[in-house]
This record gives structure tokens, C-alpha cells and sequence, in this order.
């Protein structure tokens, strides 16, 4: 199996330190696994709660996978929140460019700001199926979003890919689905529209008033308070005689992160031969990165600060470990050590079939 091991997201544990194990078919558990094998897409989410300093080890079955999770984790990605690499050039005042190209749409036909937007007060939310920070704000989102789209609001998700499977139609339309979002998003895999708002980041929001001027712009997750009131605000200045329920409360904006009193979490991990040279994934068995090889990794590994180990036979891809032998499940693995509460793993099937991931 391929793991593009993202370690997406290690919170630090703030509790008694607890261990589990999560055992799951790659493509059978809902709850912690979810996988559309038939696209060769996975997208896994696991609440290991695993003791900070411990060794993760993830041993796969016999499915490649894009990115393996260090052979369940490697190609994984410890994301966290508010880690945008950079803000966006574009800045409150700016007009905002319209969604040109020839671009793939859901729930909804193609949009416009000159048209069919045009007097809305609009947010365009660039946002990644596979990465959890842009998850982690969905509820929020659909909280604004139901309350004001019948005031002339309307949220316009720019999907712009971070891994090869992600740049496909028809793997974002799943992800979508399986959000349950409810607003259009618009697929942007040539990345026009993230260049037109000089974006650079997931999720990267920018909020549109309803002349067709950007009137806010925040990078990262947190401060849903400061959007509603502002999408309230804008609201209001395009029909000043709107009313809203007085029974809706912004809640205030809370983090159970807290590096003061949890500790600093493991910091994003990718694996993979040119990925993980490039973005922090030290491999630590003296056999190394070989790219383009499959490697039997038989050395007994540094547990290095930042990176990975593997155990048994895995191919160098670019931007992934594959999994490389196949038919009954061997005892290989990838493995990491990380401070952190949950785990998050981006996956990958290349065939058509399931694999069981031990974690």
C-alpha cells in the first residue's frame, strides 16, 4: 500500500498519558478509516491517542497506497492549526477576481461574481479534502452558512490539490460528499484561481462584499466569531433593513489546543524520496532515501526528532513510500516518534481493492 504519510495532526495530549491501538479495514470503518478504494483515494483520520514520545508503528496489508501512513504514516501530515506558510497578497479593498476557466463545479453550475453572485456577500474558502485544518473549520462554516444564506450569503469552496489523487473531479466530489457541504465548490486543479487571489495556504479565506470588494482576509483556522460578525456586518450594509433572530449567539471562539498547558505537538512529517527531502521527513535507517527504488529496509533505526523509519520492502516514490510486496499481509512497517493526542493520515490505494492498516 502507498501511504503519502501526512501526519496530519498531532494534538498535544493535556491528559493522563492513555495508549490504544485502532485496528481498522482501510476501506470497511467509517468511524476512524475512510477510504473510496474504487478512485484510489483515502483519506484516513485516526484518534489514536497515543502516548506523547511513544513510537507509532503502522504495519500495512497488501494494498499500495499513494501515501502510506508510514507504511501507514509515512506520507502522512502532522498539520496543525493557524500554520499558514504565508499570508496572501491580495488584502482587504482589493476587487476580487472572478472564477475564470473551465473548472469542474459541485452542487451547483458554474458562478459568477458578475452574475449570478453578483450583490452577495461571498466567501471564498480555499480548502484541501485531505487536510484536516480545513476539516477541523467545517462546522463552523456550516453554522454561518445556514443561518445567512437566506439573507444573500454564500460561501464558494476553491478546491486547489495538495496530492496527485486530489487533483481529480471525481475524488473531490466524494470528499465533498462525505463533508455533507452544502454550499458549491468549484475545482480549481490548475490552481487559476488560488494564483488569482495569490493564496498560499489551506484553508485561506477571503471574504467578498456585496459591491464584489474583498472586506476581509484570514489565514488558518480560528476566529469564526470575527467572520460571522463581520458576514453580519457586510449583510447589513448591503440591505440596511435586514433583522436576524435575536436568539442567535456568536459563540465565542475556544481551541482545546493549548501549547502553553498541552506542550508543542510533532511538526508535519512527509515521507517520500524529493516530498519529504523538501518538507521534513529524515528517514532513519542508513539505507536512506533511494529514489525511485524499492528498498529493503533491514538496519536498525535512529529515532530521529522529525522524520520516519521504515522496516521491510518499500518503493521511493516522489512524494510517497509504496508498500512493496504483495499477497499475505507481512510484518512491515513505517514508524514515527511524535508528541501529540490524534493522528492524522493522508492514504492512498493504487489498485482497485482494501487493505486492513494496523496502527
Amino acid at each position: 500500500m502507498r501511504f503519502a504519510f501526512l501526519v496530519r495532526d498531532f494534538r498535544a495530549v493535556d491528559a493522563e498519558p492513555r495508549a490504544s491501538l485502532a485496528r481498522d479495514h482501510v476501506a470497511g470503518n467509517e468511524r476512524e478509516v475512510r477510504a473510496v478504494s474504487r478512485h484510489k483515494a483515502i483519506s484516513a483520520a485516526y484518534n489514536a491517542k497515543l502516548l506523547p514520545n511513544r513510537t507509532a508503528r503502522f504495519h500495512g496489508g497488501s494494498v499500495t497506497q499513494r501515501s502510506m501512513l508510514f507504511s501507514a504514516i509515512a506520507a502522512a501530515v502532522l498539520s496543525f492549526a493557524a500554520s499558514p506558510r504565508a499570508g496572501a497578497e491580495l488584502t482587504p479593498g482589493t476587487p476580487a477576481p472572478d472564477f475564470a476557466g473551465n473548472h469542474a463545479w459541485f452542487n451547483s453550475r458554474p458562478l459568477s461574481l458578475k452574475n449570478e453572485l453578483k450583490g452577495k456577500v461571498v466567501l471564498v474558502d480555499f480548502w484541501e479534502y485531505t487536510c484536516i485544518n480545513c476539516i477541523r473549520t467545517l462546522p463552523a462554516l456550516k453554522r454561518i452558512y445556514s443561518r445567512y444564506k437566506p439573507y444573500g450569503f454564500e460561501i464558494i469552496g476553491v478546491h486547489a490539490p495538495e496530492f496527485d489523487f486530489a487533483y481529480k473531479p471525481e475524488n473531490v466530489s466524494i470528499g465533498t460528499r462525505r463533508q455533507h457541504i452544502p454550499w458549491p465548490v468549484v475545482v480549481d486543479s490548475d490552481f487559476s484561481i488560488w494564483r488569482a487571489y495569490d493564496s498560499n495556504s489551506w484553508p485561506n479565506k477571503f471574504l467578498i462584499d456585496s459591491r464584489g470588494i474583498i472586506s476581509r482576509y484570514h489565514a488558518g483556522e480560528g476566529a469564526y466569531a470575527e467572520l460571522e460578525r463581520q458576514v453580519r456586518e457586510e449583510l447589513k450594509k448591503a440591505n440596511p433593513k435586514v433583522t436576524f433572530p435575536s436568539t442567535w449567539v456568536i459563540p465565542p471562539d475556544s481551541s482545546d489546543f493549548d501549547p502553553i498547558r498541552c506542550g508543542s505537538m510533532s511538526e508535519e512529517t512527509y515521507v517520500g524520496a524529493s516530498r519529504g527531502t523538501r518538507w521534513g521527513g529524515e528517514i532513519g535507517n542508513r539505507e536512506g532515501y533511494q529514489p525511485g527504488k524499492a528498498v529493503l529496509y533491514a538496519s536498525v533505526p535512529r529515532q530521529v526528532k522529525r522524520g520516519f523509519f521504515a522496516h521491510g520492502l518499500w518503493k521511493n516514490n516522489p512524494d510517497d513510500f509504496e508498500h512493496g510486496r504483495s499477497g499475505t499481509p507481512p510484518k512491515d512497517y513505517v514508524g514515527m516518534r511524535y508528541h501529540g493526542h490524534e493522528v492524522y493520515v493522508v492514504m492512498n490505494l493504487k489498485s482497485g481493492t482494501t487493505s486492513r492498516v494496523y496502527v
